[in-house]
């Protein structure tokens, strides 16, 4: 179940190969439209797309948000420079 629209290419130029992780068959893939990568569970088609999450690695990240980095706005205090005259 891929959220993103177009298609799940296997990740390394489409040479990627399935590989097993406690029973379950996953593949590294590629979306081209969007540039992402993500694991892809070949049994039940749901796509992770959580960078950090790796099925023999960190597990336990499969089903959590990937966390987002706070955005801080700094206003512009210096004036604008006059590209014309009156």
């Amino acid at each position: 179940m891929n959220t993103l629209p177009g298609p799940l290419l296997p990740a390394c130029g489409g040479t990627e190969q399935p590989f097993v992780v406690n029973g379950r068959r996953w593949l590294y893939c590629w979306h081209p439209n969007s540039g992402k990568h993500c694991y892809l569970n070949m049994e039940t088609d749901i796509a992770v797309w959580n960078r950090s999450f790796h099925p023999l690695h960190a597990p336990h990240l499969e089903f959590e948000v990937e966390a987002q980095p706070k955005r801080v706005f700094v206003p512009n205090t210096e004036p604008l420079e006059e590209t014309y005259y009156f």
